[in-house]
């Protein structure tokens, strides 16, 4: 049983991840332009690059995983319902150098870590049952 609550911050699979933050860097590109063609600063263009910053925020920290009690909690950014389920209750698992493959009720899940969080999270999940 798992004592400590852990929390591993993640970007979701590299296709999803490279859709998501061009729709992001998108925001940012349109306050630039808005910018240098007007000549001068406006409230638009803050307006453009405050919205940037919150969805870049948005993006790095709710996306997280949490295993606490043997139960893991997986973030997601847009979906209000969090996946929580049993350690136990994992189908199956695949870790790579940066990315992890967990299939949950039959639904396969991808993310990308870093190493040490892919380290960590394979010796917790093996660890299981």
């Amino acid at each position: 049983m798992i004592t400590q609550k852990r929390t591993f911050l993640y970007q979701p699979g590299i296709l999803s991840s490279i859709i998501t933050w061009s729709w992001t860097f998108a925001l940012l590109f349109v306050g630039i332009i808005f910018w240098l063609e007007v000549t001068h600063f406006q409230q638009i263009t803050l307006f453009f690059f405050i919205i940037f910053l919150l969805f870049s925020i948005f993006q790095l920290s709710f996306r997280k995983i949490t295993i606490e009690k043997n139960q893991i909690t997986i973030g997601r950014l847009l979906n209000p319902r969090w996946i929580k389920v049993s350690i136990d209750d994992i189908d199956d698992y695949r870790f790579t150098k940066h990315r992890a493959i967990i299939i949950i009720n039959n639904k396969k899940h991808e993310f990308l870590l870093p190493v040490n969080s892919i380290i960590e999270l394979n010796s917790i999940i093996s660890k299981k049952g």
